[in-house]
């Protein structure tokens, strides 16, 4: 966890010789900035990278946040038909993470979230 930090922190720092010549020119100061320039900068670099660590690190692992799989073209596992097709992986009380994928097309997809919903699980997303 901690290398995870510490690269999602470095990550952040990438940015920072696109953003201190951006703030210098705002603040009037020579294109390249002053040491002042880079140093709020830099330390604004590290303040942003440590509330979004934790921010991010929900958004994309919580099991309250939905994730979906999506395929362009592909057969559907249910029904057959050649189309795009969906998969709903995580949502509240849902984890199929681990399991085999099976991905439906867009009329399967809705016939199977609303089944979901109907045994009270909380997808928020489209139904297809």
């Amino acid at each position: 966890m901690i290398r995870r930090f510490l690269l999602y922190i470095g990550r952040w720092q990438l940015s920072s010789p696109i953003l201190a010549p951006i703030v210098a020119l705002f603040t009037g100061t020579p294109i390249w900035g002053t040491w002042q320039t880079w140093a709020g900068t830099i330390v604004a670099n590290l303040i942003g990278g440590c509330i979004f660590f934790w921010v991010d690190r929900f958004i994309f692992t919580s099991a309250s946040v939905e994730m979906w799989h999506v395929k362009e073209n592909g057969i559907c596992d249910k029904c057959g038909k050649e189309a795009s097709l969906w998969r709903l992986v995580l949502a509240p009380n849902y984890d199929k993470r681990q399991s085999e994928p099976k991905f439906l097309c867009m009329e399967c997809s809705k016939l199977k979230t609303d089944e979901l919903r109907r045994k009270g699980l909380k997808i928020r997303g489209k139904s297809y």
